[in-house]
């Protein structure tokens, strides 16, 4: 089973690592520095679990046309970056390919669905805190390092089964979901509330958790995300938002979201996925969300100004 990795940042670049270190046909996509050390010295992956390792000679590239046609692409680019990139991967799509969108956010598939079709499109949640060490490394520093996929509209999956099969025998920790809505929304409780107050308050789990304040706006913005999905019509169980909560005790108290990290690193944000999807969705259901709001708006004028569209007078 040949898998593209679309792209080699910190979640493509473990669990693409961990498919290569098994012996899978793996196809990397990544650029510059990344690119070259990943050419020249091969991926290097520093993890809780396995521990460390080190793939070479594997096939990285820069232009998906080069990868050419896959049969399973993990999708796991930014979301900022889905205008520019969800065109840019057909030339790995074949006729039975399917994508599996391990993206942060709740509506990334009927993107991915819109330009190539419903059966071509997965579902996937991801639980992992990793990120880009530098070029050619990847640093995994908590979380269950799991991925969780189906079919966006449910049920059971043959496809999905061979698949699951594959990534077993690599050693990732991986399920195969009959309601991946349910299972993308139970992570958005989490990702909504870590990225969004680690980014704003620019400090990891621990410290947050250790303040009365912070920890109650960890546990508003979770259950805003939660009463949001309900009012939508996802099957979501009673207490997820609480059992997300109860979930941060078990994390690295060093770890931050990936939206701290894009900030610190001086990246465009995934708000508008995040915390912002969440005001949005709000207002359309009637259900308010003034943590969701606050956190939406403080980071992304920072995202604005990041980008440039906002400058100092």
């Amino acid at each position: 089973m040949r898998f593209g990795i679309m792209a080699t940042g910190g979640v493509g670049g473990y669990f693409g690592g961990m498919l290569a270190r098994a012996g899978e046909e793996v196809r990397f996509i990544a650029r510059g520095a990344h690119l070259e050390a990943i050419r020249q010295d091969g991926l290097r992956v520093d993890s809780v679990e396995p521990g460390e390792f080190t793939v070479a000679g594997v096939f990285a590239v820069d232009d998906p046309a080069e990868a050419g046609p896959c049969d399973v692409i993990l999708y796991c680019v930014k979301t900022v970056a889905n205008d520019a990139v969800i065109p840019a991967i057909a030339p790995m799509l074949g006729p039975d390919t399917v994508i599996i969108d391990l993206q942060n956010g709740v509506d990334n598939e009927e993107r991915l669905a819109a330009a190539y079709g419903d059966e071509r499109v997965m579902g996937g949640a991801a639980y992992i805190f990793t990120a880009v060490e530098g070029p050619g490394r990847i640093k995994q520093i908590g979380g269950p390092r799991r991925i969780v996929f189906g079919e966006i509209a449910g049920g059971a999956s043959p496809r999905g089964e061979n698949i699951l099969a594959v990534m077993k025998n690599a050693g990732i920790n991986a399920e195969l979901s009959e309601d991946i809505q349910a299972e993308i929304w139970t992570k958005f409780i989490f990702i909504c509330a870590v990225s969004g107050v680690t980014a704003l308050t620019r400090s990891p789990i621990g410290e947050i958790m250790a303040y009365d304040g912070t920890k109650q706006m960890m546990r508003e913005v979770m259950r805003e995300v939660f009463e949001v999905g309900r009012a939508k019509g996802v099957n979501l169980p009673d207490g997820a938002d609480e059992g997300r909560f109860k979930f941060l005790d078990e994390q690295n108290p060093a770890s931050k979201g990936s939206l701290c990290h894009d900030l610190e690193a001086g990246r465009r944000l995934e708000i508008d996925a995040l915390c912002g999807t969440v005001s949005r969705l709000g207002r359309e259901a009637g259900v308010p969300t003034p943590c969701n709001d606050y956190l939406f708006h403080t980071l992304k004028l920072a995202d604005l100004q990041i980008s440039g569209e906002i400058a100092l007078p």
